[in-house]
């Protein structure tokens, strides 16, 4: 008894210039949280100013009407440049501008790969942390050089 929306398309610009684009094959309305839309097959574009583009994709995520906040879950791919970072979860805030990517984090580039809980991508200077959430556990890192 849910209402679905298929082939739906969320496309907003800052006052940067930078575009964030949404595209999901279904999508349903959260009866809980009316700002809400639950999204599954979802694709999305984080393209800045300066023409560089985050890709993101996800089974489903949840996105927000208002702030444009979005959290992806259910094999998430986040592709950048030269590099890939898989997990479970992302969440995109766009009022911290901040990326965090948690739960099973794989990251790859041309030379190094590594297995940590948590990835932060800051927006806006373009740094990248990567962590562990229990500072008992170690970051994994496998390089070639």
């Amino acid at each position: 008894n849910k209402n679905i929306i298929e082939n739906l398309k969320y496309v907003s610009e800052d006052i940067l210039g930078n575009t964030y684009t949404v595209i999901a094959q279904s999508a349903t309305l959260r009866e809980d949280k009316i700002n809400e839309v639950q999204l599954f097959e979802v694709n999305a574009e984080i393209t800045r100013q300066d023409q560089e583009v985050i890709y993101i994709y996800s089974k489903t995520a949840n996105y927000n009407k208002i702030n444009n906040n979005t959290v992806f879950k259910g094999r998430v791919k986040v592709k950048y440049e030269d590099q890939t970072i898989v997990s479970e979860t992302l969440n995109l805030n766009f009022e911290d501008n901040l990326i965090e990517i948690l739960d099973n984090v794989y990251y790859v580039n041309k030379n190094t790969k590594i297995n940590a809980d948590k990835v932060e991508i800051d927006l806006i200077y373009k740094k990248l942390k990567i962590s562990m959430i229990n500072k008992d556990n170690k970051v994994s890192i496998t390089s070639n050089y």
